[in-house]
C-alpha cells in the first residue's frame, strides 16, 4: 500500500512539473537534446541557450554519458514519458563505438508520432572536431593505434588553439562563441567535401543543430 502511494505521488509530481513547464513555454518548438558526453556537450548547449536567450522550458539538455545506441534509446524513452517534444536530437561520437551504425539505423527507422521528429547529430571522430572547426578548416582524417581513443588526436589539434582545453570544460561555448560563424561555415564545407570523398572522417552535423537553434525564435 505504501509503495502504491509513493508511486502515485511521484506520478503526480511529474505531471505537475510537466504542467508548469508547459505554462512557461515560449511560442516556438520544444526540443530535447540528448548528448553522449556528460559534461562537455551539455555545458556547450546549456551555455548556448543562455547566450541566445532560449527558454529552459522549451529546450531540455541531457548528458547520457554512454555509447551512441544508449543515447538513442534514452532519447526515445524520454520522449515516450514526456511526449511534448517537437524535435529530439541525439548528439554522439563515432570514435571507436561499436554501436555507432546501429544508432544511426535506429534513428532512421524510428517514428515518434504526433509530427515529432528525431535527428542524429554525429561527430567523427568526436565533438571536439566541431570545436576545432571554430579555428581552422580541415578534412584530414584522424586515426590512432588500436586501443587508443581517436578523439585524443583531435584534442591535440584543438589545444593548438585552446591550450587549456580539457574534457568537461564548463565554459567552452563562451570561449568559442566569437568564432561560431567560422565553425558553421567550415562544417558546411566539410559536409560538401564528403559528398564525394567516400569517407566521413572527419565530419560533424553539430552545425545543423546550432543553426536550427539560432533561428528558433524567428520561425
Amino acid at each position: 500500500m505504501g509503495t502504491d502511494n509513493l508511486f502515485h505521488k511521484r506520478k503526480e509530481r511529474k505531471a505537475e512539473s510537466l504542467r508548469r513547464r508547459r505554462a512557461m513555454k515560449a511560442p516556438y518548438d520544444v526540443i530535447l537534446i540528448v548528448c553522449e558526453g556528460e559534461k562537455t556537450e551539455p555545458n556547450y548547449f546549456n551555455q548556448f541557450k543562455k547566450a541566445f536567450r532560449l527558454s529552459n522550458a522549451n529546450i531540455k539538455v541531457c548528458g547520457r554519458g554512454s555509447d551512441p545506441l544508449s543515447v538513442v534509446d534514452f532519447a526515445i524513452e524520454t520522449f515516450r514519458q514526456e511526449p511534448e517534444f517537437d524535435r529530439v536530437y541525439c548528439v554522439f561520437d563515432r570514435d571507436r563505438h561499436t554501436t555507432y551504425h546501429t544508432a544511426l539505423d535506429k534513428i532512421r527507422h524510428t517514428q515518434l508520432g504526433k509530427g515529432s521528429k528525431i535527428f542524429a547529430i554525429p561527430s567523427v571522430p568526436c565533438f571536439e572536431f566541431w570545436l576545432l572547426l571554430h579555428f581552422t578548416y580541415t578534412t584530414g582524417p584522424f586515426d590512432a593505434p588500436a586501443g587508443d581513443s581517436i578523439c585524443s588526436q583531435v584534442i591535440e589539434e584543438l589545444k593548438k588553439h585552446l591550450p587549456a582545453y580539457q574534457k568537461g570544460d564548463q565554459d567552452i561555448f563562451n570561449k568559442t562563441q566569437d568564432k561560431l560563424g567560422n565553425a558553421i561555415s567550415n562544417a558546411q564545407r566539410v559536409e560538401q567535401f564528403h559528398q564525394t570523398s567516400g569517407t566521413d572522417n572527419p565530419s560533424t552535423l553539430v552545425h545543423s543543430l546550432v543553426e536550427y537553434l539560432m533561428n528558433l525564435k524567428k520561425e
